[in-house]
This record gives structure tokens, sequence and C-alpha cells, in this order.
């Protein structure tokens, strides 16, 4: 090994830079909850040490992140409950730190090694990297083989003279070589298909990139040599592999069930090749929302670490356009812009990660268009935004050289282009760390609620036969070995299964508890623990405030952490019922219906439930009104209140939704004889209006309920 090389500056920078990166992965690792995801991954990877294959125990196969899944399987093999997440974040700690030599070795291979180093620390520092880098989950695996399969493409297609003095030998061996590369893009392209299905947006753009490396290859052949039936038949097989790896990766897709389709094999199901298509066809949607456009660069590049790359990276191509402008339009004159060679690998990066861009933008549906997806082009884009300073650089020396030109060498001969280029790097360097340092800060400092813990503290607390409901069913798998609700009230369809009996969710194939009504039955029939998140509680709009309401009044919080909640059925709570004792079917308005009541006279205070159902969408909050009554009709009480106490006003109430509103009757002390009754509608706060009553018997637009007699 040669020494120099060893105690090189450049080869001590990227030895550093690993370590760097390297650090901050692992301490993320380290500290940081478990990402919600990362316990599906680790309960495939359990299923793989236990079947062989990806099968959740719903009976899914689950290909998301298939190839990530079997390196995370030999790591949890010995795994006990409390670090099986840790060891399954190892393989994303390995990958994430090598690909940063390999983006160094790259940027040094097509452009300069300063641009290398460049490339690498910007991978090395991204709090993208640091993130995926230290998470069970496969986008630092997918980040690589994008990476792998660019480079190949590549290779295998630009035009590049061997050093060799025999030029029909240096013709083979370069053809040869040439081969090789695009087999193994194929390889990579497989690869990073079975590891992240969206992988495949990456494709096309990179097809285009061969293209326009071949034309260009093409182009400065003679003519006697273009086209040769050798390369021909190679490209016709390799062109067929593509189209059957595209096949394959859409088989493997269609077998994990993606959303709304049954399963292979089923009656839903139609023939393979129509199944085929609708797996693809399901992902994308031609459509150019500018609203959801912005919103989705502006959350990928308009991030402060992000912004200023981005700027450099569109300054340099503008410049690198310009030049080549320039070099054309000079036809072979010697000026120091025109003489600058465009660069193969700076257009090819550009049409493949810019057009990947421009496909989310286009092709994907708004809600598919997520920054995960662009992580796996990162390092493309710091090697675009590495060597677009080279051009950025050439335009300061172009501008040096010209003022020297310009007013004489005596006012700029102590100045020298490499001062020049030092005050511009400090000056980006001043701008941008501040920058990448607080977005580092913010990733590191954002928790992920511990399900881990919380599931860990109802092992420890729970009896037997105690019901478990939780929407993170995968975390319930790994630390509790069961679970025997989905317990997710709104927006559900994207993680059930439709079995026939009900719908179970995708991963464990738990019974689903859909709606306040039945998370209430539940509660009614014994002791149970429900474990949530504050953003998926209230944030997310997966549980509405009926659900809120029940969770208020049944159930108390016994643990919390960094967001994760632990809830534990009340000692002493007052059973709410699930149906109506009373049916009543009082109309008010054209949207809102009073189905019954359930009156339990003997609690203390009297609990009055309501039913209510919302026959159409509802514009207004609605507050209730509830007037006590004697026999003469005379008000002894009054209550008045929107529906679960504000928690669930009648304008979020869901077409065909049923609302059960709990209502606790403070009486008054001394009721006088004789029966009372309860009038109750609803009204408008605003105007003070009420909702008429179809068929009001009361004559003042207001359903009557008996109640009780006074003493």
């Amino acid at each position: 090994m040669d020494m120099k090389k060893l105690s090189s500056p450049t080869f001590i920078a990227i030895i550093f830079i690993t370590l760097a990166g390297f650090g901050l992965r692992l301490a993320y690792l380290l500290r940081s909850h478990p990402f919600i995801d990362e316990f599906t991954t680790a309960l495939a990877a359990q299923m793989i040490l236990q079947k062989g294959l990806p099968i959740l125990p719903s009976g899914l196969f689950y290909e998301h992140g298939m190839l990530f899944s079997y390196l995370a399987a030999p790591f949890i093999a010995f795994a006990r409950q409390e670090n099986i997440i840790t060891l399954a974040r190892i393989p994303s700690l390995l990958i994430g730190t090598a690909t940063i030599p390999i983006v160094y070795w790259i940027g040094k291979r097509w452009f300069r090694p300063w641009i290398g180093l460049i490339a690498a620390a910007l991978l090395a520092f991204s709090p993208e990297g640091m993130v995926w880098g230290g998470r069970a989950r496969m986008y630092a695996l997918a980040q690589l083989l994008v990476l792998l399969t660019a480079f190949f493409a590549f290779e295998g297609s630009r035009n590049k003279q061997l050093a060799i003095n025999n030029e029909q030998l240096a013709k083979d061996k370069g053809q040869r070589t040439k081969d090789k590369a695009r087999w193994l893009a194929l390889l990579t392209l497989l690869a990073a298909l079975l590891t992240q299905f969206g992988a495949l947006m990456f494709a096309p753009p990179m097809v285009a990139g061969v293209i326009f490396l071949q034309w260009q290859t093409t182009r400065n052949q003679k003519p006697e040599t273009r086209n040769t039936f050798h390369v021909s038949r190679i490209w016709i097989w390799q062109i067929l592999v593509l189209a059957a790896i595209i096949g394959v990766a859409m088989l493997v897709k269609r077998l994990g069930q993606p959303l709304g389709m049954a399963q292979l094999g089923e009656a839903g199901a139609s023939n393979p090749l129509t199944e085929l298509w609708n797996t693809l066809a399901y992902q994308i949607g031609v459509t150019l929302d500018w609203g959801s456009t912005l919103k989705f660069l502006s959350r990928q590049f308009g991030v402060p670490h992000h912004l200023w790359l981005t700027i450099v990276a569109l300054a340099g191509l503008g410049i690198f356009a310009m030049l080549l402008l320039i070099h054309r339009a000079s036809a072979g004159r010697k000026t120091s812009l025109a003489a600058q060679p465009s660069s193969p690998a700076y257009i090819f990066l550009w049409l493949v990660f810019g057009l990947t861009i421009v496909e989310m933008i286009v092709l994907l549906e708004p809600f598919r268009r997520n920054p995960r997806y662009v992580v796996m082009g990162l390092p493309l884009f710091y090697l675009i935004t590495a060597a677009s300073l080279k051009y950025l650089l050439l335009l300061i020396k172009g501008w040096f050289a010209l003022m020297k030109a310009q007013t004489g060498q005596q006012r700029w001969r102590r100045y020298t282009f490499r001062q020049a280029a030092m005050v511009f790097f400090g000056v980006l360097l001043l701008v941008t760390l501040p920058r990448l340092w607080k977005d580092l800060l913010i990733a590191w400092r954002t928790p992920e609620p511990p399900y881990n813990l919380a599931f860990q503290y109802v092992a420890e607390h729970r009896q037997p036969d105690d019901a478990v409901l939780t929407m993170n069913t995968s975390a319930a798998a790994l630390y509790l070995d069961r679970v025997d609700y989905f317990a997710i009230q709104n927006n559900a369809g994207q993680f059930l299964l439709d079995y026939p009996e009900q719908p179970v969710d995708r991963w464990l194939g738990a019974p689903w508890l859909g709606s306040a009504s039945a998370f209430n039955s539940v509660l009614n029939t014994g002791e149970a623990w429900f474990v949530v998140d504050t953003q998926r509680l209230t944030t997310f709009g997966f549980y509405l405030g009926d659900w809120l309401a029940t969770l208020d009044t049944q159930m108390e919080q016994v643990w919390a952490q960094d967001g994760a909640l632990v809830y534990r059925t009340r000692a002493n709570r007052n059973p709410i019922p699930t149906a109506p004792e009373t049916i009543i079917n009082a109309q008010l308005g054209d949207a809102i219906r009073l189905d019954g009541y359930a009156l339990d006279a003997e609690q203390s205070p009297p609990q009055l439930t309501l039913f209510w159902t919302a026959l159409n969408a509802i514009e207004s909050d609605y507050t209730i009104f509830i007037h006590l009554r004697d026999e003469a009709n005379n008000t002894l009480a009054q209550w008045d209140r929107q529906p679960l106490d504000g928690a669930y006003p009648t304008g979020q109430w869901l077409p065909g939704e049923t609302v059960i509103d709990p209502v606790s009757l403070i009486l008054p002390q001394n009721l006088p004889p004789g029966e009372c009754h309860l009038a109750l509608g609803m009204y408008d706060l605003n105007t003070l209006e009420r909702l008429p009553v179809a068929e009001d018997a009361s004559g003042e637009n207001a359903a009557l309920i008996p109640l009780l007699k006074g003493e």
C-alpha cells in the first residue's frame, strides 16, 4: 500500500468525514426512539427467521423493504425484546456509512477529488442521512443502490479512451467493460426495486441519461464504426432484461397486496397482466397541482440546509449552460471560458435527478410526493451541488481574468484566483453551516413516540385477560406477542385487509375497532389498555371527538413519555350505553337526527346519553339546549352545551355517523312533586335560531323526554 497516499490530506479528510458521518448515525441509532414503521421492519425480519419469507401474522406478504428485512434478520436472530430495534438498525448504520466514501470515489472519478470530498461531506452531515442511517428502514440501502445503479449506468454508456497501444484491443476491452457495467446497473436496479419499489421512478431518467450518453458517444465516432452488430445485440438483450426486472419488481409489489387489491389467487383478482398494470397504475396519476407542488418542493429543497445547496446547484446549471453556448459559438477559438469542455457526468446527473423530481411533480398523486423518496437520490443531488461549485469557480476565474485584462496587471497582480476561490468558499460555509447545524439539531431533538417503552410498561402491569387496543399492532406483537383490536376510527382504509368476516389490520390481522360505539362496547366487557401517541390521537385525524370523549370519561392515562400514551380502563367509571333505550327519531333541520336516548337515573348525578346521527354534511357548529320542566312546563334548570362538551362540534360530524353524547344532569336539590321532563334541541349560537324539529309536538322546536318524579 502506498504510504504516501495514506498520509495525503485528501485521504485524511475522507477518513475524518466518514468517521464523523458514522458517529452521527451511531449516536442517532443509540439515543432515538423507534420510528413507527421500524417495528414493522423488525416484525418482517422475525417472520423471515421463522418462515424464510416476510409473511406477517396477518398473512400479508410484506414486500416493502424486503431486501433490507433479509439483511436485518441475522442481526435480530438472538435479540432480546428491549434491544430488537437497536440491532435491526445496524445494517442502515453500516450501509449509510459505507455510502459516504463511495460518493467521494465517484465524485473523484467523474470530476475532481475536491468535488468528491464536498459531496461526501454533504452526505455525512446531512440530517436525512443521519436519520435514515440510524433507523431500521430501507432508505439507506435504497440510497446506496440507486447511487450504484446511476454509477454503473454511466460507466456502461460513456465514451472513455483506454491507455492501450493496440487500438483494436483497447476498443474491445473498453466495450467489454461497458457491457459489464450495464449488467451491473441492471443488477443493482433490481436490488433497489426489491428494497423500495419507489426506486422505479429513477429508472426512466436513467434510461434517458444512457440514451444521451450513447447519442454523444455515437456522434463522436467515425461513421464506419457506428452501431456495430455486437453492440446492438447486447443492447437488445439488456433492454429485454430491464423489462423483465421491472416486471419482477411489479410482481413482488403485487404479492404485497397494495391497498384496495385482493390477494393474488382470490376471486377479486383479475388476470396477471392486468394485476401487474394495476400495481403500477394505482401509484401514478397525471396531475399538476401547483399548491401541492410548491409544498413538496419547499419540504425538500426549502429547508435551511438544502436551500443554499439548491441555489448553488441551479446557479451552476445556468453557468454550465452559458459555458456550453459560448463554447459552441466560439467554434473552437481558444478563450478561457470557451475552452472548458462539457461534462457528460454533470449532464447525466441532472437528467437522472432532475427528471425524477419532474416525475414526482407530474406523475405522482400529491399524497405520494414524500421526501423519503427523494432521500434515495440525495447522493446524486450532493454530487450535482459539489460539481456546480466548479462552474461557479470558472465564472469567478473568468471574471478575475477579465478584470485583469481591463484594468491592467498593476492593480490585480497581488491577487490570485486561489485567494478569490477561498473567499468564495468561506462565504458559502458561513451561510450554509449555521443552517445545517440548525437542521441537524432539529432532527436530533425531534423525538419519535417510544412505543417500545409504552408496550414494555403494559407488559409489566397488565393481567392475562386484559384487552389490548392500539393502532401500532407491529410494536404490540414485538413486545406483547399479541393484540386484541386494531383501534383506529377514521381514515382506516389504508391500514386494513378486507377479510370476509370483518376487516383486520394489515400486520397482525387484529379485528378492526372503528367506531366510538365499538370502542365503548369493548370497555364495557372488562379491563382494557389503549396505547397511542399524541399526534395520531389529536393531530392526524385518526380519532374523532366522540372517541376522544369516550377515552376521557372511560379510561385514565397511566403512562406518558415523549408523546407515547398508555390508557387503562377507569376503576370507578360509569359505563356509557352503546344503543338507545328509547327511540325518538326526531329530525332537526335537514342534517341531524336524534335517534333516541338512554337514561340512568340511579347514577349521581343522573346520566342522560343522547344518540345523534348526521344525515348530511353539517355546515355550522350547533349548541344543544336541555331544559328541565315540571308538569306546568316551568323551566327548573337549563344546560347549554356543544356535543361532547365541545370536544366534537357538529360541523365536524361525518355523514352517516352516529355520535354518542353522555350528559350529566345536575338536578336542583328540591324538585317539586310531580312528573318532570326534558325539552331539548339545537340552535345556532350566533343567531339563537333553533333548528326546526320535524313533527314537533312541543310547539317550540324541541324533543320531549320524560325524566323522573320529584319527591
